[in-house]
């Protein structure tokens, strides 16, 4: 069964801040799968609250790597598969088969091209 994470985009003066299922910043958000969990999908979705018309870039939806910091395009990561992106939901498939961090971007881009990412955090206990 597919885990979900809706990610909430705001206005905070002349950008978009982003905010997690809990209403706190996405940066800070951490999945976490714990040891001996099974390989799962996760289906990203995002609320856009804004008038900015947002929505994922479906050409370049998910960059993820297990290093700190912003990813470098694509997918630098053994843990993680790209399933499915569309301009409405990133399904990725996890397979937790190692004790990792995982730093990832969705890139989210405006009607008027403009992008506004957002990167939280999937940590991985293994075992999957």
């Amino acid at each position: 069964m597919p885990k979900g994470i809706e990610f909430t985009a705001r206005m905070e003066g002349d950008g978009v801040v982003w905010d997690d299922p809990d209403g706190n910043p996405a940066i800070n958000h951490k999945l976490h799968v714990p040891k001996g969990n099974p390989k799962d999908t996760i289906d990203f979705t995002i609320k856009d609250t804004t008038d900015l018309g947002l929505k994922f870039d479906d050409s370049d939806a998910f960059h993820v790597w297990e290093q700190e910091g912003c990813p470098p395009a694509g997918i630098n990561t053994d843990q993680i598969e790209l399933v499915n992106a569309n301009p409405n939901k990133v399904r990725i498939l996890n397979y937790n088969s190692a004790d990792r961090t995982l730093h990832y971007v969705l890139n989210v881009v405006g009607k008027d091209g403009k992008k506004w990412p957002c990167d939280p955090i999937i940590k991985n206990d293994g075992g999957g």
